[in-house]
């Protein structure tokens, strides 16, 4: 048969396998994640670039219980606001099977992560975009392979700003007479 009549899956089978079979499996499991949130389409049951696959414990794989999006802030421990906001689109993409977002959509995991609210949101957003973790296209932003490998390696290498307890402004007062 020759190449014009050849049927387009099998052509696109040949080149994806010709592309991926010198990789390693675990880069072979990255780009297939990244094509499927490129093509904003969701991992067959069962495969292993299943979304919550990639950061489930071997207990949650077992239960098939989703990773909370709290959980998955004490396993990577951001640091900064742009590394929250790469996790909240991480966890967007990955647990809730939402891969597209705008920028505000990504506010309202602060709430939900049981955090405190960015002070400059945008900043922070901005910060994440420059960082290469996030694509800002207007309601198609979505997290980039860079920003899915930040979140998987816990912000390795990145800047870990602590929290620092606030004092109590109060100062010890006399109690009042009566």
């Amino acid at each position: 048969m020759d190449r014009k009549n050849r049927d387009p899956q099998i052509a696109a089978l040949e080149a994806i396998h010709a592309a991926l079979k010198d990789l390693d499996a675990d880069s072979q499991k990255k780009v297939l994640s990244s094509v499927f949130a490129l093509l904003d389409i969701h991992a067959p049951a069962g495969s292993s670039t299943t979304p919550n696959q990639s950061m489930a414990t071997p207990q949650a794989a077992l239960t098939s219980r989703p990773t909370s999006l709290i959980e998955l802030m004490q396993q990577k421990s951001p640091g900064t606001n742009a590394q929250r906001i790469a996790l909240f689109a991480y966890y967007r993409e990955r647990v809730e099977g939402l891969s597209r977002f705008e920028r505000d959509d990504l506010k309202g995991y602060f709430p939900k992560a049981k955090e405190p609210p960015a002070g400059n949101y945008d900043r922070d957003f901005v910060e994440a975009v420059k960082k290469g973790w996030i694509h800002e296209d207007g309601a198609d932003s979505y997290l980039t392979s860079k920003g899915v490998e930040a979140v998987e390696s816990g912000f390795e290498g990145e800047r870990k700003v602590t929290k620092k307890p606030r004092k109590s402004s109060l100062k010890s007062r006399p109690k009042r007479k009566g």
